[in-house]
């Protein structure tokens, strides 16, 4: 019986990858499967504020995991798993790969995003000389002190709400996302995902995205099993 669902927000929860419009349906449906005692979260990269305003405006009540796993939110409390970035290693990235601010750098503190989301071997190499995490999303580069990744945030909130594992469902896009299906029991990957992501789910939606997460609630409401 799944008790938690756990969603991504960019490419998952938006009308398609690459926008950032939401899916009116999915969030509707998402409305719908609450009123059954099922909660729900988000799982994201963006940063805190970004996340928990939305998460506020959209009504969930399932806690949410920001910035890559660094930071968590679970019954009006902020948990932060991560070291703070300095301003300098920010910097010398920048420099040294020619690469861009994300919008929400501004706002975050552990997990920073750049672009363009290219991630290179060089890159790689300069992350783990510094004792770094360094994942591409697909929509941009994004560096940390390890131990970060959407996974130590995810499974810090199912502690939270003191549930097993096999209870908690996720949905996805990105390889970033990896992460997050190795801390879960049932793995949705929406009908655009990375081939990656595919690989490892349970079930693949036929539609994209948004429309991809309503299929899989409206499946779930139904009570249709999905492995």
């Amino acid at each position: 019986m799944i008790r938690l669902l756990l969603l991504d927000l960019d490419g998952t929860l938006t009308e398609d990858r690459n926008v950032t419009n939401l899916d009116i349906h999915a969030i509707e449906s998402i409305r719908e499967l609450q009123k059954t005692g099922i909660k729900v979260g988000l799982v994201s990269g963006n940063s805190y504020p970004v996340l928990r305003g939305l998460y506020t405006y959209l009504g969930l009540n399932g806690g949410l995991v920001a910035e890559n796993g660094c930071i968590v939110f679970f019954k009006g409390e902020k948990h932060i798993l991560c070291r703070k970035l300095e301003a300098d290693i920010i910097q010398q990235f920048k420099i040294t790969f020619g690469v861009k601010d994300t919008w929400q750098n501004e706002f975050r503190y552990c997990d920073f995003g750049f672009t363009p989301p290219k991630l290179t071997e060089e890159m790689v190499k300069w992350a783990k000389d510094r004792g770094l995490y360094i994942k591409s999303s697909g929509y941009a580069v994004h560096i940390a002190f390890e131990p970060a990744g959407k996974g130590i945030g995810v499974k810090k909130l199912i502690e939270f709400h003191n549930v097993d594992r096999k209870e908690v469902a996720a949905i996805g896009d990105s390889s970033t996302d990896i992460e997050l299906f190795n801390e879960v029991g049932l793995k949705i990957a929406v009908g655009n995902a990375d081939e990656e992501l595919k690989k490892i789910a349970d079930y693949i939606t036929h539609d994209k995205s948004g429309k991809g997460v309503k299929e899989f609630i409206t499946k779930l409401l139904e009570g249709v099993r999905l492995r």
